[in-house]
C-alpha cells in the first residue's frame, strides 16, 4: 500500500514530531515545574547535537538531562529548525521563569586575543583573521573576558539562533559561552605547573587546550571523523609544542568510545594520560547522571 504521508505536508510534520526521541534522558523525581524560578537551564549546541540540562541553583544538583542528534529534517535545515521541533514536545522548556540560561557553543568560529592587544572595535577583524574568511551577516560576534589568562574570547553565534533564544526567553538573562572557555576553566582549576593538555572529544571535533606553568600555550578545535583523527591531532600538537610524551600530562573528556581504543592507543605514546570525570558514561537507564558534557563540571556551573 502506498504511503500517502509522503505527499501530505501536515502528516509529514506530525510524523517528524512523533519520532523525535532523545538519545538519552535522565531526571530525578524531585524535579518540580513550580520551582523553575530557582533552576538554571544549560545548553550545549553544535551543528550536529543538542543537549540541555537543568540544575537546581539552591542544591547545585543536576536534576534533568536530555540529549538529541540534530537530524530530524533535511540537510538544508538549520539548527534552529531542528531545535524548534524538540521544543514542540517540551512544555517546561518554554517557561520564561528560569533563574538563568547558559548556552555553550561548540563551533569552529572563535579566537583568543591577548588583553593588551584587544580593542572592541576590531572584534570582526580578529575573527576574520582566525577563520580566514569574511564574517557573514548570519553571524553575530560576542566576547568574554578571561582575566586569569589575560585574554578575551572572541566568538560568533548564528544570528538566527541568538534571535530565536531571545524571543523564546525574553525575560531571562542569557549567557553565551564558547566550549573552549569551559575547557580553560578546567585547566585553571587544576593549576598544573607541568605541561598539560586538556582534550574535549565530541562526535565530529575535539577542543584542545594546552597550558605550561599556568600559562596558555594553545587553544584550538580540530574537526575529526575517527579515533585516528583524534590521535593524530593530540600527538601532532604535542610534537608542535615540543612537549615530551614522557613528561606531558594529558586529560581526556567527552565521547571516548565504549571500546576504550583511544585511551589504549594513546597510552602507548603518552605516559601520563588521565580520564576526566566528565567522559561519556552511557548509563541513562541506570538512573545515573550522564557525564559526557564538560559544561556540567561544578568548577564552571556553580
Amino acid at each position: 500500500m502506498m504511503d500517502f504521508t509522503l505527499f501530505n505536508p501536515i502528516r509529514q510534520l506530525e510524523a517528524i514530531i512523533s519520532n523525535i526521541q532523545p538519545k538519552g534522558k535522565f531526571f530525578l523525581p524531585n524535579f518540580d515545574v513550580e520551582k523553575i524560578p530557582t533552576y538554571q537551564l544549560f545548553f550545549e549546541i553544535s551543528s550536529k547535537s543538542f543537549c540541555f540540562w537543568v540544575k537546581d541553583s539552591v542544591t547545585t544538583q543536576i536534576i534533568w538531562v536530555e540529549e538529541y542528534s540534530l537530524s530530524w529534517l533535511d540537510a538544508d535545515s538549520s539548527v534552529v529548525d531542528n531545535i524548534s521541533f524538540i521544543y514542540s514536545s517540551h512544555e517546561f522548556l518554554k517557561s520564561i521563569k528560569w533563574h538563568s540560561i547558559h548556552i555553550q557553543c561548540d563551533s569552529q568560529s572563535f579566537v583568543q586575543v591577548p588583553l593588551p592587544y584587544f580593542r572592541k572595535e576590531f572584534l570582526q577583524k580578529y575573527l576574520q583573521l582566525a577563520k580566514g574568511q569574511l564574517i557573514s551577516n548570519s553571524e553575530q560576534i560576542l566576547s568574554q573576558m578571561d582575566e586569569a589568562y589575560g585574554l578575551v574570547h572572541v566568538f560568533s553565534v548564528e544570528t538566527e539562533l541568538l534571535n530565536w533564544f531571545s524571543q523564546t526567553y525574553p525575560l531571562v538573562e542569557i549567557q553565551y559561552i564558547p566550549v573552549c572557555q569551559i575547557l580553560l576553566e578546567v585547566a585553571k582549576a587544576e593549576s598544573r605547573l607541568q605541561p598539560a593538555m586538556y582534550v574535549y572529544i565530541k562526535e565530529d571535533a575535539i577542543n584542545v587546550v594546552v597550558t605550561n606553568n599556568g600559562k596558555l600555550q594553545l587553544c584550538n578545535r580540530f574537526p575529526t571523523r575517527s579515533t585516528n583523527d583524534v590521535l593524530f591531532y593530540i600527538l601532532a600538537t604535542l610534537s608542535e609544542l615540543s612537549m615530551s610524551p614522557e613528561k606531558a600530562y594529558v586529560k581526556l573528556f567527552g565521547e571516548l568510545g565504549a571500546d576504550g581504543q583511544l585511551l589504549a592507543i594513546l597510552s602507548e605514546y603518552v605516559t601520563n594520560v588521565e580520564l576526566g570525570g566528565y567522559q561519556t558514561v552511557r548509563v541513562w537507564e541506570e538512573g545515573q547522571i550522564p557525564k559526557n558534557y564538560i559544561g556540567m563540571k561544578d568548577c564552571f556551573t556553580a
